[in-house]
């Protein structure tokens, strides 16, 4: 049960990044389960303390299940930064195998880990490794929230093995800047545009779990801005 539990405080705690709670039908789609299991789930993990759930609304973590949440996501984070950058794994093959490894990790592992990794900032998807603020949102904007024109710069994203594909498909840079120039609600999408003018078309059910800081803000350096869009 508990890495039961373990995966769904995850999942809560990434989709509830610059949204104000999480809904049912995002855990239902994240952790592929049926609609009475996340019922019975949140319910349990309620009467544990870790969550509010509030009636047609969805589901927020309370503080002792932020820092949980928080424990967990440092853990995976940086099994994520040895997977990729140490092992060399294909990004889209590394959550998944993270989150295994994580599963398993001790506080004394992962201190040791962190200084075999010499302290790493980042993940490779762009999650900070900064315990204090593994959950702050609050200079964070999603994607599809961004109103054009305006210029921004990629700060992470949801790292499912989907987005990974197709975010290297659209050789979409992270802590870059970029323009967005217009959204078509009509088609689902919004238009990027690179400093060297390259347009980049962005559906925007993908852009609701890409986040974005003003272009100003330093987000990554440029190896890691590399290995999140597959540039080896």
């Amino acid at each position: 049960m508990l890495n039961h539990q373990n995966t769904y405080l995850k999942i809560i705690a990434e989709c509830s990044f610059a949204r104000p709670r999480v809904s049912n039908k995002q855990i239902i789609h994240f952790a592929n389960v049926s609609p009475a299991t996340v019922t019975e789930t949140t319910r349990i993990l309620q009467k544990k303390g870790l969550v509010n759930r509030h009636r047609y609304t969805g589901v927020t973590l309370t503080a002792l299940g932020e820092q949980l949440a928080c424990r967990l996501l440092y853990n995976y984070r940086l099994c994520e930064a040895f997977l990729a950058e140490h092992l060399r794994l294909p990004l889209n093959a590394v959550p998944a195998q993270a989150w295994d490894v994580a599963a398993n990790l001790t506080p004394a592992t992962a201190t040791a880990l962190n200084d075999y990794l010499d302290h790493p900032q980042q993940s490779p998807f762009g999650g900070t490794l900064d315990p204090t603020q593994m959950l702050a949102d609050t200079d964070v904007t999603r994607l599809s929230d961004v109103t054009a024109p305006a210029t921004i710069t990629l700060a992470s994203y949801l790292e499912t093995p989907g987005l990974i594909d197709y975010l290297q498909h659209l050789q979409l840079p992270l802590g870059v800047t970029l323009s967005v120039r217009k959204r078509d609600s009509a088609l689902n999408l919004i238009y990027l545009e690179t400093a060297q003018q390259r347009e980049i078309t962005v559906n925007m059910s993908a852009a609701d779990y890409i986040y974005t800081t003003p272009a100003e803000t330093p987000v990554i350096d440029s190896v890691v801005a590399n290995q999140a869009i597959g540039e080896n």
